[in-house]
């Protein structure tokens, strides 16, 4: 609904690792002839003995082949002497024994696979021994197995193949080490929140918070909240315009200043010092409204023409965004508050069309999703006229539609934003509008959803200190009533704020403290 400055209320959601010795044969000497006709006959010479096999080497170098043992010549034949024997082959000599092949060593958890031993050299065949056969190499040594990679570590690098016995031959090669399984990731950081819950500041001074935020009433609001059981501040930068961005002599925005990087960084630190985080909304419908003075005609421009949008993109958003992005205290990015007030059927002083703000809203989330994948982007909607697929409703806001205005694929929403109040029923009484009156499934989303703005007062039948508590069980993804610090912007012009809606936020994070007090 309307303040009483004209502004509406708003969102934040804004969360592979030897010698062998050789025998020697002798050759026998024959018998000389007698005088007789026969003589005596003689002996046969001795024959040589075969020579002694070498011993086979020690795995390493097979012993050296003994020769074959020379057969002992044959005796001169005395007389009817007989024919000396020859010398027997000698015995070859043994293979040498294989040697163990090193096996691979294990990997640290979360580290590299350790190497595997290198392969041995194989020994040389063993000489066989005087007249004996080759000797047999040796077996061939195993390969060291592959180290297992670490848990949530890369996969650990192949060992290489064990060293092989000495007088084997190549070793098998090793079979590969089984990777280590991928470590679970953290929660991206554009996760939304199971439930946010938390308020509207909306301002501390209108507009005009940046670049001098008043950091000690931002540190009692914060604190207070966080107390309470509050995680999430819904809080508003440009507003209207009048402060920031500021424009040039051309109307288009001037280029980001360090005063406003440093006045936002100090609300976002004082944020994170006191547990809590903060829903950055950009713009309202306060920029084509009576209090933007003179100023509504840069918005509109902004708003309408894509040179005058473009500037803003380059000379101050995204600045802005890079300059604090992974900032702590940071939730969200909001592109409006309730931009349907400045739409074909809004109240601002100034209107635009539908397709403009559909198109900014696309330009704008998708120069922030640019320069930082990791951040939430939602849009501020009055009612659910506007975001729902309710028969008779409209999402203006759904991916297909955003990328049919502005063409910008990664130009869409991370989670919606609806606000609710009485006054904006679309009938005059009843609950056709009402979260309190509805599921989070009954609008027909395909996103989390989040109620931006309501009054911490007893609503459709449920009390001020269950508010919160029956949107969590009704399945939305959030709550922030309006506002820490009103003036009095009601229907009676009595402020609703703090400490209204603190009972509500306790109650809830005492029901859920898992899903609440988690919420960054």
């Amino acid at each position: 609904m309307k303040s009483r400055l004209g502004l509406p209320l708003a969102f934040v959601f804004a969360s592979a690792i030897g010698a062998c010795a050789s025998g020697e044969s002798d050759t026998g000497t024959g018998g000389s002839g007698g005088d007789q006709g026969t003589g005596a006959a003689g002996t046969s010479g001795t024959a040589g003995t075969s020579g002694t096999a070498g011993t086979t080497g020690t795995a390493g170098t097979t012993g050296t082949a003994g020769t074959t043992g020379t057969a002992g010549t044959l005796g001169n034949a005395g007389r009817g002497g007989t024919t000396g024997t020859a010398g027997t082959t000698g015995t070859a000599g043994t293979s040498g024994t294989t040697g163990t092949a090193g096996t691979t060593g294990m990997a640290g958890r979360g580290g590299t696979t350790g190497t595997a031993g290198t392969t041995g050299t194989a020994g040389t065949t063993g000489m066989a021994g005087r007249g004996g056969t080759t000797g047999t190499a040796g077996t061939t040594g195993t390969a060291g197995t592959t180290g297992m990679a670490g848990r949530g570590g890369t996969t650990g690098t192949a060992g290489t193949t064990g060293m092989a016995g000495r007088g084997g031959t190549t070793g098998t090669a090793g079979t590969t080490g089984t990777a280590g399984t991928t470590g679970s990731g953290g929660q991206t950081s554009n996760a939304i929140c199971n439930f946010a819950s938390g308020l509207n500041i909306a301002w501390v001074s209108f507009a005009n918070d940046v670049p001098n935020p008043n950091v000690a009433t931002f540190n009692t609001i914060f604190k207070n909240t966080h107390d309470a059981g509050g995680r999430v501040i819904r809080w508003w930068f440009h507003t209207n315009g009048t402060k920031t961005p500021g424009y040039d002599s051309s109307g288009m925005a001037q280029p980001l200043a360090q005063s406003h990087i440093d006045g936002l960084k100090a609300i976002l630190n004082a944020a994170n010092s006191n547990g809590v985080s903060v829903n950055i909304s950009l713009w309202s419908f306060d920029m084509l409204q009576s209090n933007a003075g003179n100023t509504y005609v840069q918005n509109q421009a902004l708003l309408e023409n894509d040179t005058n949008r473009q500037a803003y993109i380059d000379r101050y958003l995204t600045p802005l965004v890079n300059a604090i992005k992974g900032t702590p205290g940071l939730y969200s990015w909001e592109i409006f508050n309730e931009p349907e007030g400045m739409g074909p059927k809004g109240w601002a002083t100034h209107r635009t069309t539908q397709a403009a703000i559909q198109k900014s809203v696309n330009w704008f989330a998708a120069a922030i999703h640019s320069a930082d994948p990791a951040a939430r982007v939602t849009s501020g909607s009055q009612t659910f006229d506007y975001c729902s697929t309710v028969s008779g409703k409209s999402n203006w806001y759904s991916d297909s539609a955003l990328r049919a205005a502005g063409g910008k694929q990664n130009g869409t929403l991370d989670f919606y934003e609806v606000h609710y109040y009485d006054a904006n029923e679309s009938q005059a009484s009843g609950t056709a509008l009402s979260p309190f009156g509805h599921p989070a499934t009954y609008w027909g989303l395909d996103k989390k959803l989040v109620i931006g703005e309501f009054f911490a007062v007893t609503t459709d039948g449920v009390g001020t200190n269950d508010l919160y508590t029956n949107l969590y069980n009704s399945g939305y993804n959030g709550a922030w009533a309006w506002q820490y610090n009103d003036g009095g912007n009601t229907p009676s012009g009595t402020p609703i704020k703090w400490p209204s809606m603190q009972t509500a936020i306790q109650n809830v994070y005492n029901a859920h403290m898992a899903d609440v007090g988690a919420c960054r």
